[in-house]
């Protein structure tokens, strides 16, 4: 089926109610534990972690990609973006709305943008900016994607923070309770398909623990410190492996302070989430 370039400016919207199991959940599955209790218990109510918005985003995402046509299976997640615009409460109702706001020619593929908003019971809470690769669907001598820069760690720099964080073997069993179900993290079969040995740990899996450990060390747990986390996706994580975050400072575009942050594969070194950018205050 051909790529519906009619399809680009396409919405769909999702609502859902959440309460603290759900942020908790989520903190639990991104390997929070004792050391994390203000965003696992229910008394006080919890924390939520500024990266909770890609959870509620990621149906009415692919609501819009299946508007395009393609074959999703063939679907690569990119790159992904994150804003706080103010603090998750721990409960309530979660309206996310989801807009195609591009389709380009990559030639082995095509770039699609998806950009969401989340309210909690009225008030804006997160964006989110999703980058897609459309492989096999390139070659329509259509535009090339935006230029967006890509974040470097500056030479010779030592990093402001190093943390190994170990994986559990159940750690994708775990992240897709989240609402993320692609058999690709969980059924053997399906992974040895997409070339894999076993099944791989969730990009956004590796991508909230790089956040997560970023709030820790760089604004001592407070989400309202939070403004946004961008970064690529490099290398596929297993389930289990012991992950490697590091932060490096860099100049901020405002009046607050940025940070880059690297998540790499231990027994490798090789990164698995990279061009990290942070925003904070």
């Amino acid at each position: 089926m051909a790529l519906d370039h009619g399809s680009v400016g396409a919405t769909a919207e999702r609502t859902t109610r959440y309460d603290w199991r759900d942020v908790a959940l989520y903190a639990l599955s991104l390997g929070a534990g004792t050391d994390d209790l203000p965003f696992v218990i229910d008394s006080p109510p919890p924390r939520v972690l500024p990266t909770y918005g890609v959870l509620s985003a990621f149906e009415p995402m692919f609501d819009v990609m299946r508007r395009t046509g393609a074959d999703l299976v063939q679907l690569l997640h990119t790159a992904q973006r994150t804003e706080l615009v103010a603090p998750f409460p721990p409960g309530g109702s979660l309206r996310t709305a989801a807009t195609l706001r591009g389709l380009w020619d990559m030639k082995i593929g095509a770039m699609a943008l998806v950009d969401t908003e989340s309210h909690v019971d009225g008030v804006l809470c997160s964006r989110t900016t999703w980058e897609l690769l459309l492989r096999g669907e390139g070659g329509f001598r259509g535009d090339r994607p935006p230029r967006r820069p890509r974040t470097r760690v500056p030479a010779d720099a030592e990093p402001l923070f190093e943390v190994d964080v170990p994986t559990l073997q159940s750690q994708a069993l775990i992240y897709r309770l989240n609402g993320d179900i692609n058999p690709i993290h969980s059924d053997p079969e399906v992974a040895r398909l997409a070339g894999f040995d076993r099944p791989i740990l969730h990009g956004l899996c590796s991508y909230g623990i790089g956040a997560r450990i970023a709030l820790g060390q760089l604004m001592d747990g407070d989400p309202t410190r939070f403004r946004s986390f961008e970064a690529r996706f490099s290398k596929p994580v297993m389930p289990g492996d012991t992950l490697t975050v590091r932060g490096y400072a860099l100049e901020s575009d405002g009046d607050g302070s940025a940070a880059a942050i690297s998540v790499a594969i231990k027994s490798t070194g090789e990164e698995a989430v990279g061009s990290g950018r942070m925003e904070y205050s």
